[in-house]
């Protein structure tokens, strides 16, 4: 008779392992119907534990631990109308014991390479999350998140690379979770700080930026995971001329004042009303669109803590702040301190920070004096380099499109501008004629600094280009001559657009838009598909020799003459 095969030991240890755990399973539904005792859910979790490598053996105890953990909630075993005894509460606290160990083996297994093992780590902890809250909130009889589990769940979610994408889908589709998930979100990042190089607030910021389904209006809110949170509260009522002033109101933060209850709740008893008063306000915080922008506000603003010595990340948070974050703040003058000292960063960052200061500025009232001073200093040879360089001319357009600047002011914006095409690539100086077109048309005060008399007593330019005060550069007493300059560039489309100032100023403004997309490769391939209206002038003989006739060639060693 032959020896049995490794794979035959195998197959039968799996088969033994699988029979021991629906054997285990039976029991313990057993137990749960006759209220014996429950000490062989160890031995379940022992088998999962030890059975990681094993993907069938783990899958069929990771749900036979599922079906019994669900079978103990349905049947009160963790939550009952009636307080407990002594010896259920000793019960009690132990199952909670063995349901965090079984979580953490769920967590474990976020990141598995198996999918149906990866699919029950992430669908189990939120399916068993619904049923304790569901059973919570029918022993207290008021509508609830069990908090003990969420809690447990949202980081080890928010640190899985897989989880997190699951996540992020999660969070834009149920209301509820988004507003717990950032409620979160503040304690979860400062429970981080102290650990180097974590993915936390990565991954925090990356679930952030992914977020597009804030609430505009009361109606929005129509999306709840756990289905006890989606019936409003009763005996509540939504102020509706409170939500209209919402957006002016100097204390957005206390988004409370905008419910209005009813007598029979503020009559209650003193340690009825003190115990009742968390969970009854986030239920109605829920349905107010307020608070959500409250949770909002604060997530944003603790990450932002966290983010600000990153360029990197701070450049991500920027170029999306006015779209996706400022309309959704509680208190978008918040963000003043962060912003400042993204501006103080140099390049890219300085200029996305520019952007939100302006729209602080243009729609909070920001009062902020040295805008324009620090957007000045922003000009230097590296901003005609960086990867934003066409969003920086549309906003410096935005900047300077105001009549009521001052002159002075407008004139070393376009003077420092000048100089700086001296040094700049073909495509950064198509930008800058336009732009300053525009400017000296919108103000003909400034049109001096191209058609200024020569002067023979002004020996140098007056410019005072190390001047930080683009109200004291003395620019309006300059000409722009750098543009002029580039009447005999190298680059025909330079060159012909530098014409303009020569001409009279009765062309319309030119559409910025038109001129911020172009390359090296663009005005290589505008130049080779050009028509050519003329030919080009050639010699009339082609000569056979490049240096002349034959016989008048030197015979010597140095024809050139390089040695004499």
């Amino acid at each position: 008779m032959s020896r049995p095969t490794k794979k035959r030991k195998i197959q039968d240890s799996n088969a033994e392992r699988t029979n021991n755990i629906q054997e285990i399973e039976n029991s313990l539904q057993a137990a749960v119907s006759q209220g014996s005792s429950l000490n062989r859910l160890s031995d379940l979790l022992e088998i999962a534990e030890k059975n990681g490598e094993d993907p069938k053996v783990l899958h069929k105890a990771l749900y036979a631990l599922y079906r019994t953990f669900s079978l103990l909630i349905s049947k009160n075993w963790f939550h009952s109308p009636q307080a407990p005894s002594e010896k259920a509460q000793i019960v009690r606290q132990w199952l909670f014991k063995r349901l965090d160990q079984y979580l953490g083996i769920l967590f474990a297994l976020l990141d598995h390479s198996e999918p149906l093992i990866l699919d029950a780590a992430w669908q189990i902890p939120l399916s068993l999350l619904k049923q304790l809250s569901s059973s919570l909130s029918a022993a207290t009889g008021r509508p609830q998140i069990h908090y003990r589990i969420f809690r447990q769940i949202v980081p080890a979610y928010i640190t899985s690379d897989t989880a997190l994408v699951r996540l992020k889908k999660l969070t834009n589709e149920y209301d509820d979770i988004r507003w717990f998930i950032l409620r979160e979100i503040p304690s979860l990042l400062s429970a981080h700080s102290s650990v180097p190089d974590n993915n936390v607030t990565e991954h925090v910021l990356e679930l952030l930026e992914n977020i597009d389904s804030m609430p505009s209006q009361k109606d929005d809110i129509n999306e709840f995971y756990i289905t006890e949170l989606s019936k409003p509260p009763a005996g509540v009522k939504f102020n509706q001329k409170a939500q209209e002033n919402s957006e002016d109101s100097d204390d957005d933060d206390d988004w409370s004042k905008f419910f209005d209850t009813q007598p029979a709740e503020e009559t209650a008893s003193a340690p009825e009303r003190d115990g009742r008063a968390s969970e009854f306000s986030t239920h109605k915080a829920l349905f107010y669109v307020q608070s959500h922008r409250a949770q909002f506000s604060a997530a944003w603003l603790a990450l932002m803590q966290h983010i600000k010595t990153s360029p990197e990340r701070s450049n991500r948070v920027l170029s999306i702040l006015h779209r996706s974050i400022m309309p959704h703040l509680t208190q978008p003058l918040q963000l003043v301190d962060w912003i400042g000292a993204c501006v103080d960063f140099d390049g890219a960052t300085a200029l996305l920070a520019f952007n939100a200061l302006f729209v602080l500025i243009q729609k909070h009232n920001l009062d902020y004096p040295d805008f324009y001073t620090r957007l000045y200093a922003l000009l230097d040879a590296n901003i005609l380099h960086v990867r934003y360089r066409a969003r920086f001319f549309r906003l410096l357009e935005v900047f300077l499109s105001s009549t009521h600047l001052p002159a002075t002011l407008l004139a070393s914006f376009l003077k420092r501008l000048a100089r700086l095409s001296l040094s700049a690539p073909p495509p950064a100086i198509i930008m800058i004629i336009p732009f300053t077109y525009n400017i000296l048309k919108r103000h003909p005060s400034l049109m001096p600094m191209i058609h200024r008399d020569f002067d023979p007593t002004i020996e140098t330019d007056p410019f005072l280009a190390e001047e930080p005060s683009p109200l004291r550069t003395n620019a309006i007493s300059s000409s722009l001559w750098e543009l002029n300059s580039h009447r005999s560039h190298y680059a025909a489309p330079v060159s012909t657009l530098t014409q303009i100032f020569s001409e009279a100023f009765t062309k319309p403004s030119y559409m910025q838009e038109d001129f911020l997309d172009h390359t090296y490769g663009t005005l290589y391939t505008s130049e080779t598909k050009r028509k050519i209206t003329k030919e080009p002038a050639l010699n009339i003989v082609a000569s056979s020799n490049l240096f002349g006739p034959p016989e008048e060639l030197s015979v010597s060693t140095d024809p050139c003459g390089l040695w004499a």
